[in-house]
């Protein structure tokens, strides 16, 4: 199943995915999302099973809740949903939760644990694993490297992006409790909190 003849949007999807514009149709009916003992998003497609699934609007633009791409964790098209609304509830409520990570970006409240994992990265900067508390709920979030996915915005301010594209926000460091401060300067430069009053 080809993109329609009459679209001018090129379909949205990240760079390398194989195929961007031959998407494959699948059936709603069939489809089921859970998310595995990590929180990364599962998938189940008949008789086939997909890890680390991803999911994408194809035109973001003109049709937001339509033709949403299913990746898996090699970033091949597992197929695309043209209408989500026959999707089961649950699945249907997890896709909107993966999209929701991916396009709309969550503003961190408070760090839960950052844990390093060396089998995965180079070895002068292994993936990181960032567990974080924010406005739109807990998220989790794997940075392959610091350099190319920790992008500072200014004073305090970070961005948070992972391989497959979902993000988060610091917005201001040091308002953040001391525990998420403490754990945060093993990784970045955190300021103290601003003292209330002063004068000499």
């Amino acid at each position: 199943m080809s993109v329609p003849a009459t679209r001018d949007e090129t379909p949205s999807l990240p760079e390398g995915v194989e195929d961007d514009r031959g998407l494959r149709r699948i059936d709603p009916r069939r489809l089921r999302l859970h998310r595995g003992p990590s929180g990364a998003l599962r998938a189940s497609l008949g008789d086939r099973s997909y890890l680390l699934v991803s999911a994408w609007r194809a035109f973001p633009l003109s049709e937001p809740h339509r033709w949403l791409v299913l990746l898996d964790g090699a970033r091949r098209q597992i197929g695309v949903v043209e209408d989500p609304e026959p999707l089961e509830p649950q699945t249907r409520d997890l896709l909107e939760e993966e999209l929701d990570l991916r396009y709309l970006t969550p503003h961190v409240q408070g760090v839960r644990a950052i844990v390093e994992d060396t089998a995965d990265g180079g070895s002068w900067s292994p993936a990181t694993v960032w567990d974080l508390d924010t406005d739109r709920g807990r998220v989790q979030l794997r940075l392959p490297n610091l350099t190319d996915h920790l992008r500072p915005l200014g004073p305090g301010r970070y961005l948070l992006v992972d391989r497959d594209g979902r993000r988060a926000e610091f917005t201001r460091v040091d308002e953040l409790d001391a525990r998420s401060r403490a754990i945060l300067s093993r990784f970045i430069w955190v300021d103290p909190p601003a003292q209330a009053g002063g004068g000499s």
